[in-house]
Order: C-alpha cells, then structure tokens, then sequence
C-alpha cells in the first residue's frame, strides 16, 4: 500500500487543471510512496486532454451515470490505495507546506482522522490564468466538527465508517465526517492555507441560480432521508438543518393565508407580511445591502426546495453505485520515472 494516494475530482475545469497537478507534484516531491488519481465528470472541454501530460492515473466517469462530486471522490477511494488519502477539486490549487503539516498530525496522533486547513476563495480566473495567491499561515492546529472539499483522510478510518456515499449532491463531506466524528475519530484543522479554491461568488443571484442548477441545495434533504431513525439523524439536524427554520416560516405564512381566506379576517396574513418586511427591512440594515439581502431570501427559498426534494429522493445503498469508469491512462507503474521527467515542468 501506498503512504499517500491523491483523488482530485474534475468536470470541465481546463483552465485550472495543469495548475492544480502541478502544485500537487511540488508538494509531494519528497514522498516517496504516493499515486495520484484524476477521477473526471464527463468533461466535454480539454481537462482530461491536458491532465493526460502529466503523470497521474486518469478515470472518466460515463454520462450515463450519476455525476456528482462525491461520486468521482468515491471511485478515487475504490481504486486508490494509501494510508492517507487526500481530496482535492479540480478548482483548487494545492498550498505549499500545508500537505507536510498535515502528514506529521496523522503520523503523531493515530486518533485523528481527518486534517483540513484553511480554504482561500478567490475569484474563478479566465481561462490561461495563471498568477497564484499566498498567505501567511501558522503551525496552530484545532479540533473542528467538520470538514470540507478538500482533507487529507486516515483510510483506516474510512475503511470503519465507510466512504464517500456517491449518490449525495451536496453535503457529501458533512455528512462523512459526522460518521467519524461518531466513530470516535478527530477532525484537526491547521491554521494554515490548505488550497486556494477558485470559483463564482455564492453571494450573487447567478452563483445562486447555478448551485440550484447543479442540485446543491438537494444534499441536506438526501442526508436527512438516508439518516432517518438512526443515531445520525438529529446530530445532522443540530449541524445542517439551516432550511428549518425558513421553512417553519414559509408554512406559517402558508397556514395565515389559508386561515384568512377561510375567515374572511385577513389581519393574519397581514401580521405574517408585516413580520416578513420588517425581517426584510432589517437584515437589510445589518448588512448594509438590500441586493445582498435579496440574494439571502433567494438562497433560503432555494435551500428549502432542495430540502424537500431530497426528501422524497430514493436512498440508494453507495454500494449499487456503478464502479465501472473508463480507463483513460494509467502511470502507477512508471510513477517515479514520470515524476522525474516532469521535474523540469514544474521547477
């Protein structure tokens, strides 16, 4: 088995692809024992063409079946073999020094499972970008109840809990680490950059129309289902439930129409609009943004018709998911002449 195996998860993101592979093979120069898998979404730009320069074992998942993050991260673990795993996403760039941290924290304490560190947000670049942003980190570590896209992962504790569930929209690294947390296991966050995340800002009606489109908001419902009547069920509810209580709301203003026009008496509905505008009025305030406000409303409704959704969506077992991808290159044997080779490439 190899020390570290690498799962770096793709759909269309040629333009950050060689970046990203780049910064992973400078980090992970002095292991000595390490494979790196590209696990890609169906593509339908260059990402695979260029990714297939570099020495990384490359797996394209079929259109046929579902495309999710958290499938191209469960097939990574399947065909991978490391004592830590870390996930990357293809719109990410690896940090120098975070990896060497986060290897030292598994070696010395056997009862964390999972390390993270900080995440820096930064614009989605235009294609051919390719200036990199740094900041300043420490060696202070915490422990933290959750994690996000991208860790480094004990596979002895993913081998106990089980992996990434495929079937999941959203929500996939939530939910697996309150599997292990309920293991036992620690979650350590280094007070240190772990990548710089590219993308659209969440925080504008297209960031939120898109994470819609691609059914992001459906995960916590899909969650919620799968979990019900276990032990898991509230935990995630006390963690994730943020669609609770906007909905509360909606049905309470549901309810008030529904008594006001049967009554005739429309003072109900009206104390609901008068509640809704004065909420409005302030969040507004505090955020000094009524745009921004809008966009939180938008948000919240989105949030709360994902929910249901991924209510009434059939819990399939992870294990039907089909682990059946194509074979687009494989390196592993030639692992370190390649790394060799590509020396120069990436200084």
């Amino acid at each position: 088995m190899k020390d570290l195996a690498i799962v770096l998860i793709t759909k269309n993101q040629a333009w950050n692809i060689e970046r990203l592979i780049e910064s992973l093979l400078r980090a992970t120069a002095r292991v000595a024992s390490k494979q790196i898998w590209l696990v890609d979404s169906a593509s339908t730009d260059q990402t695979v063409e260029l990714a297939k320069t570099y020495p990384v074992n490359i797996l394209r998942l079929r259109p046929e079946t579902v495309l999710t993050p958290a499938a191209g991260r469960y097939i990574g673990y399947k065909r991978s073999r490391g004592r830590y795993t870390l996930f990357v996403d293809g719109d990410m760039e690896l940090y120098p020094g975070w990896l060497e941290r986060a290897l030292r924290v598994m070696e010395e304490d056997s009862t964390v499972a999972v390390v993270t560190g900080n995440v820096i947000d930064l614009p989605m670049p235009a294609a051919g970008f390719r200036d990199t942003f740094r900041a300043i980190g420490t060696d202070e570590a915490i422990e933290v109840p959750r994690c996000g896209g991208a860790a480094l992962y004990r596979r002895a504790a993913l081998e106990l809990v089980g992996a990434f569930n495929p079937y999941l929209r959203s929500e996939e690294e939530a939910e697996l680490c309150l599997r292990i947390r309920h293991a036992g296991y620690r979650i350590i966050q280094l007070q240190h950059p772990l990548v710089n995340h590219y993308t659209e800002p969440n925080e504008t009606l297209p960031g939120v129309v898109s994470r819609r489109r691609r059914g992001f908001y459906v995960g916590a419902g899909q969650v919620l289902r799968y979990h019900f009547g276990t032990k898991l069920w509230w935990p995630f509810v006390r963690a994730r439930g943020f669609a609770f209580a906007p909905a509360f709301s909606l049905m309470a203003g549901i309810l008030s129409l529904v008594r006001s026009a049967a009554t005739s008496q429309w003072s109900w509905f009206g104390y609901w609009c008068l509640m809704l505008v004065m909420v409005v009025v302030g969040d507004a305030m505090r955020k000094r943004s009524f745009y921004r406000t809008i966009v939180s409303l938008v948000k919240r409704l989105f949030t709360i018709e994902g929910t249901v959704i991924g209510l009434v969506m059939k819990a399939l077992a992870p294990g039907s998911y089909p682990a059946t991808p194509d074979v687009v290159q494989e390196v592993e044997e030639n692992y370190h002449d390649s790394i060799q080779q590509n020396e120069a490439r990436v200084g």
